[in-house]
């Protein structure tokens, strides 16, 4: 079967979850017989890269074994994240007639939301994964201007209120849920997810299908304790105010303990001061250690000198695929309880802790307990039981796509 897997922006540059979730099943696709190609958008390729030097720039690559075609506008338009447009659209066809996939699978719509409509055109069947708000929030995580939380853009009403969005957000709307309901199925990873749809009035049906760990690469956590050392709690993901980075740092300054550490892996993203907060927390805090950028084949690394990772997020996160990688490795996880992923597979005090965004003090004497009672962490590493495998879950999405293909 041959299968192009759409998304938003790709590896080496991008290399967030909904990328890695790209990255992990076009490899066991391919790995199980497939023909598989990534089509990306390339936002952050300077236009000297691309062999195709026309007002729609083109080029292939390689990553990683998995054959990519990237394109990008000549002059990428300001909007290009914001809009729903088919600018693209007789270019998008034109690739699609060459490469004649058996279906499309979309993993994120934006700057690409073109691929559908061509795909429709031609009669290839489209597979759309959710993997965040995107489609119902322009900031896909449902967060105003001051990082405070948003219920519900309300038709757009509340984008022009409260973001300052101009009329153009009802149109936009207007095309997301056309989008939405044109693809032959959609699917999502965590029920969370599936029910913020719902709650919008969003409903056609979305299957879920839970997000596998490629255990291929995963070893469970030896690490040990030794008597009179630190226990290290970590964060592991991109570094920025939506994620919640900055209520970690406060909640962990306030337990005054001098048995725990706080490491944080991650790149920082966007201008939000969080670069200072970090030079400023470990100035302030000899615990506190930014540990910068990592790669994914280091984490079997960096979780075996772990004890708990936190997953702090303030801001609607649609799964987390941190979570379940820590579990993974028997590594039990503090997190909010608006993490996707936590919903699924974290039972509060028993395989990791719940806070909840309204009671943050709850992170804090959750931090607390496990500084006080550090045999609570092998309590909870005890009653992890291990997440899907990625098999599991490649094999009902392709069931989906011989359903959709014959």
């Amino acid at each position: 079967m041959k299968i192009l897997f759409v998304v938003h922006d790709f590896f080496p540059k991008f290399f967030g979850g909904t990328e890695r979730y790209v990255l992990n099943m076009a490899k066991q696709m391919q790995r199980m017989g497939n023909n598989v190609k990534v089509f990306t958008y390339g936002v952050a390729d300077p236009p000297d890269a691309f062999s195709k030097q026309n007002a729609i720039l083109h080029r292939t690559y390689v990553f990683e074994g998995i054959p990519v075609i990237c394109i990008r506008h000549k002059e990428i338009p300001p909007d290009q994240g914001y809009r729903i447009s088919d600018d693209m659209l007789e270019d998008v066809a034109a690739i699609l007639k060459t490469e004649k996939p058996d279906v499309i699978h979309v993993a994120h719509p934006m700057r690409l939301s073109a691929v559908i409509s061509a795909a429709k055109m031609i009669g290839i069947p489209v597979v759309l994964t959710i993997t965040d708000f995107w489609l119902l929030c322009v900031r896909g995580r449902f967060f105003k201007p001051d990082y405070s939380l948003c219920n519900s853009p309300e038709d757009g009403q509340k984008c022009k209120l409260q973001c300052y969005v101009d009329d153009s957000i009802f149109e936009r709307n207007n095309k997301a849920k056309q989008l939405f309901e044109s693809v032959d199925m959609r699917i999502a990873p965590s029920r969370f997810l599936i029910e913020i749809f719902k709650a919008n009035k969003w409903d056609n049906p979305i299957q879920h299908i839970n997000h596998g760990v490629d255990y291929k690469y995963v070893a469970p956590s030896q690490r040990v304790k030794r008597p009179g050392e630190p226990i290290i709690f970590s964060y592991m993901g991109v570094v920025s105010r939506f994620k919640g980075i900055d209520l970690l740092i406060d909640s962990f300054k306030k337990v005054k303990s001098s048995n725990i550490r706080l490491h944080i892996y991650g790149n920082c993203v966007g201008d939000d001061g969080t670069i200072d907060l970090l030079r400023e927390a470990e100035t302030e805090d000899i615990r506190i250690r930014s540990m910068g950028q990592f790669n994914h084949d280091e984490l079997p690394g960096i979780l075996n000198q772990v004890d708990i990772v936190i997953t702090p997020s303030t801001t609607l996160e649609s799964y987390g695929l941190v979570v379940i990688e820590s579990l993974a490795y028997s590594v039990p996880v503090i997190a909010s309880n608006i993490v996707g992923s936590a919903y699924e597979f974290i039972q509060n005090g028993m395989n990791g802790m719940i806070f909840s965004i309204n009671n943050p003090e709850e992170l804090v004497e959750n931090i607390k307990k496990i500084s006080e009672q550090p045999y609570v962490i092998d309590m909870m590493k005890s009653n992890i039981t291990p997440p899907p495998r990625l098999e599991e879950e490649v094999f009902i999405v392709q069931k989906i796509y011989k359903s959709l293909v014959q």
